[in-house]
């Protein structure tokens, strides 16, 4: 909980990109596409070093769309019509039956959509840095010394204010986050510790940040309800 009483939420995303097609009902025609695939997960706490859950999880989903969705015809996947609801249901269901109980507990939600991702918004700012994490299994990518080139947003439909975007090029930029932050510096607890600054620098209220680590995830730190 917040200081305030609010509850405190942590979301993370992962996309999966395939390519297929699927009939128009009713026209004779197919509707081919580049399709995104938009895992969700959610939690009130995080678990060891600061996660939602580790993105290596979803893995299984990375296999199962390459085998059964990519360069497929999707009605014959997911029935007819297939819609991007009904494959977005298909796929939330095969995530609740086979990721693993502790990643399918925190499924939030699976949306599809079409077409290549939009730019970035021109309200983010980007910033390239490194960390390691402490507390994985022995041989864990993370546990390494590396980099990321980070974006960071607001969440959805809100607007980055200037406080965020002076933080992140003065502190964050160039430098090893874990000299930085106070915690570990997963995606979700550097969303955290931005959203902290901000407010503590003054910033309008905001309801949440977002930071991406690579083009096809994200993790989101809230306060309070959504």
């Amino acid at each position: 909980m917040t200081s305030h009483g609010q509850q405190v939420r942590y979301r993370i995303g992962k996309t999966f990109r395939f390519e297929a097609t699927r009939n128009v009902p009713d026209h004779k025609a197919l509707d081919g596409h580049s399709f995104s695939a938009e895992v969700v997960l959610s939690a009130d706490e995080l678990t060891s070093p600061g996660f939602v859950a580790d993105f290596g999880d979803l893995a299984p989903v990375r296999q199962y769309i390459d085998a059964n969705l990519d360069h497929r015809l999707l009605d014959d996947i997911v029935g007819m019509p297939a819609t991007n609801g009904r494959i977005a249901s298909h796929l939330h269901a095969w995530c609740r039956e086979y990721l693993p109980p502790h990643v399918a507990a925190r499924l939030e939600a699976v949306a599809i959509r079409t077409g290549r991702p939009p730019a970035d918004a021109v309200t983010s700012v980007g910033f390239s840095a490194s960390h390691q994490l402490g507390g994985l299994p022995d041989g864990h990518q993370c546990g390494r010394m590396h980099g990321h080139s980070y974006l960071v947003s607001p969440v959805p439909g809100t607007i980055l204010p200037p406080q965020v975007r002076t933080y992140t090029t003065s502190m964050l930029a160039g430098r090893v986050l874990n000299d930085v932050l106070p915690v570990e510096p997963t995606s979700e607890l550097l969303a955290q510790h931005l959203l902290e600054q901000a407010l503590a620098a003054g910033s309008p209220p905001l309801p949440g940040i977002r930071v991406s680590e690579t083009t096809s995830s994200w993790a989101e730190y809230t306060a309070g309800p959504r």
